[in-house]
């Protein structure tokens, strides 16, 4: 099950009933009227997927946790063997806690903090991409306080590659906040004895997220060795050559399935005859078509304008919950979960949070529906819950897994007393 427009006919997720699940959930949150859920059995045959794609690299796949980073979605993937990507301080910690083991952590992104590199020396990792050289003086700093083994470092570049995505979502291309220049990396791949307790053998890549054409991650990974071969020739080998993720997925579309095993394939032939490390960091194609928004309809809103009659399908969810049409005008599957008699027509599906942006699609075909009725929100797993937001006084949602026929509440939904759980009137010593 790849995505939410076979919902309708399917009905299920994970072996359990849709239409069961808002009900169920009530039993433990009575005013849930939206939820999350995800399919850990499609999760794990997705992750197989993965890992039988590219098993001739031989590479670390490490999950970006930023895609998702739900204990029971983490848990399940490194029981799987795929090791774990943290952007943060906290997800270091989430990564720790769900027993991700030093070897199988990474650590990227941009703007490394002391608490980051503290904690990389302490506890470890097995490889941190930097994003600019004063990252190398901070974590030489942290390293040489413990006394660490020397740390595994890659450099992370920005290729000047564009993607046919949105903006927000390009991370390669010379206008974007990433990487360091490819001169700039070579000098300090050629200066590496500066840090002596880094290992400075790496070169990361990264040129963007829900990237479907292969074309820009192909050219991404030719400069990248490309580089590697310069930093040799200059005498300063790499040993580590992280291609990053970027595997985009789209329901909505025809072909919107990234072709992975292809990829995998042109890959592999570009890795002959070279002796080194291989890691991936994917993210979104894993989680995203596994996960869906389940939300009732709380109004039908007729208005007749001058120009044509409108539906409004006003959801229990807003855009607090599910971002990412109003940040990146990105499109999900939507679909109701029992349709109803009649002939489809369009409607604008909306949250009820104030804002314009609250959209989650204009002019989408459907069916006739009711209040109370249930609609499900496809390739939800990724971005979703893990970008939600208390904006509008909201809670976030409960978020459920589905495995086999059994449903469990992984993560409770959010009450008004949790919001004001934070309030404080704590005087701040000021020092003068």
């Amino acid at each position: 099950m790849s995505g939410v427009r076979h919902v309708a006919e399917v009905g299920e997720w994970g072996g359990v009933p849709l239409a069961q699940v808002l009900p169920a959930l009530r039993a433990l949150e009575p005013s849930a009227r939206a939820c999350w859920l995800y399919d850990l059995d499609a999760l794990t045959a997705r992750a197989g997927r993965l890992v039988r794609a590219f098993a001739p690299l031989r590479p670390a796949i490490a999950y970006a946790l930023k895609a998702n980073g739900l204990p029971a979605i983490a848990q399940r993937l490194r029981s799987l063997g795929l090791h774990a990507d943290a952007g943060s301080l906290g997800e270091l910690e989430l990564a720790s806690a769900a027993d991700f083991a030093r070897e199988a952590r990474t650590l990227s992104g941009n703007g490394r903090t002391p608490e980051e590199a503290a904690w990389v020396a302490q506890r470890g990792v097995d490889c941190v991409s930097v994003d600019a050289a004063g990252e190398l003086d901070l974590l030489e700093a942290a390293l040489s306080r413990t006394g660490a083994a020397p740390l595994c470092v890659a450099l992370r570049i920005n290729p000047g590659i564009a993607t046919a995505n949105h903006a927000h979502v390009a991370t390669g291309h010379a206008a974007a906040k990433f990487g360091l220049s490819p001169a700039e990396a070579l000098e300090l791949w050629a200066a590496r004895a500066r840090w002596p307790h880094l290992a400075l053998e790496g070169v990361h890549v990264h040129v963007g997220s829900q990237v479907l054409e292969r074309a820009p991650l192909v050219a991404a990974a030719r400069d990248a060795l490309a580089l590697a071969d310069a930093s040799a020739a200059r005498g300063a080998p790499l040993s580590l050559v992280n291609l990053g993720g970027g595997f985009g997925h789209d329901s909505t579309r025809d072909g919107g399935d990234f072709a992975l095993e292809a990829h995998a394939e042109e890959l592999a032939a570009l890795a002959v005859g070279r002796a080194v490390r291989w890691r991936l960091e994917p993210g979104r194609w894993l989680v995203a078509p596994v996960g869906v928004l389940l939300a009732e309809v709380l109004r039908i809103k007729i208005r007749r304008d001058a120009d044509r009659e409108r539906r409004f399908v006003v959801l229990a969810a807003g855009m607090n919950d599910l971002l990412r049409p109003a940040l990146y005008g990105a499109r999900h599957p939507i679909a109701p979960l029992a349709p109803r008699a009649g002939q489809p027509s369009r409607a604008t599906v909306v949250g009820p949070v104030c804002e314009s942006g609250d959209t989650f699609a204009t002019d989408v075909h459907l069916p006739p529906l009711e209040v109370g009725d249930v609609v499900v929100i496809g390739d939800a797993g990724a971005y979703g819950a893990v970008m939600s937001s208390n904006y509008n006084g909201r809670g976030r949602l409960a978020e459920l897994t589905a495995e086999s026929g059994q449903l469990r509440r992984a993560r409770r939904g959010e009450t008004v007393e949790d919001l004001r759980g934070r309030d404080r009137d704590d005087v701040v010593p000021c020092l003068g």
